[in-house]
């Protein structure tokens, strides 16, 4: 196959280009020197701003990552404030602080992306996985005498798990009974929450 390799100046380019490199630079949809372009958070729902920032500091989330779950909790049937907050709950990380084997979520976030835990024998090593109601969170054998999960399992006190939550430290267990209510969160208990259409909250 011939390949052509002169340079021939194209009516839509300011200085003349190689074909290959020409073509490429027309097709891209985001500016020279933008990787990929810009990534947008989802909009069209939000939380006020004191809100946002009591949820983030609850559940240590982005500003992308707290606006997905909005809108993902406001289109889902029901309630949105109680879409939200079981939407948070039920992510991996958040169950992991929840049952005792992290001493906060974000050192829950880095060992689950450390592949410490599986789920009904399964890989996870995604924090945002959503965990489902009967599924079980595994401490991997090989890593339950490390120093995170060691020190948080020593220091966890029977009691301390939440309603829906089913731990067994001495297995390194932790099931998810039912979905979790809003009041039983005590981080969001005395919050509002109020999910507005992005319309209201600009008002």
């Amino acid at each position: 196959m011939a390949v052509r390799t002169k340079v021939r100046p194209s009516p839509t380019d300011e200085v003349p280009l190689h074909p290959a490199y020409g073509y490429r630079l027309r097709r891209q949809r985001h500016p020279i020197g933008v990787r990929g372009g810009p990534r947008r958070a989802p909009r069209g729902y939000e939380l006020t701003d004191t809100d946002q920032r009591h949820v983030r500091a609850a559940y240590e989330l982005r500003v992308r990552q707290l606006a997905r779950a909005v809108v993902t909790a406001a289109r889902q049937p029901g309630d949105a404030a109680e879409n939200l907050v079981g939407q948070l709950e039920q992510r991996v990380d958040s169950l992991v602080h929840r049952a005792g084997f992290a001493r906060s979520v974000d050192e829950a976030r880095h060992l689950v992306a450390h592949n410490t835990f599986t789920i009904d024998g399964g890989k996870v090593n995604r924090p945002s996985y959503l965990v489902q109601p009967g599924q079980t969170i595994e401490v991997r054998p090989e890593r339950r005498c490390r120093a995170p999960v060691a020190i948080a399992v020593a220091e966890y006190a029977d009691g301390d798990a939440p309603p829906y939550l089913e731990v067994r430290p001495e297995r390194f267990t932790a099931t998810l009974t039912r979905e979790p209510h809003r009041q039983e969160v005590p981080a969001l208990r005395d919050i509002p929450l109020a999910v507005r259409a992005e319309e209201e909250v600009t008002r």
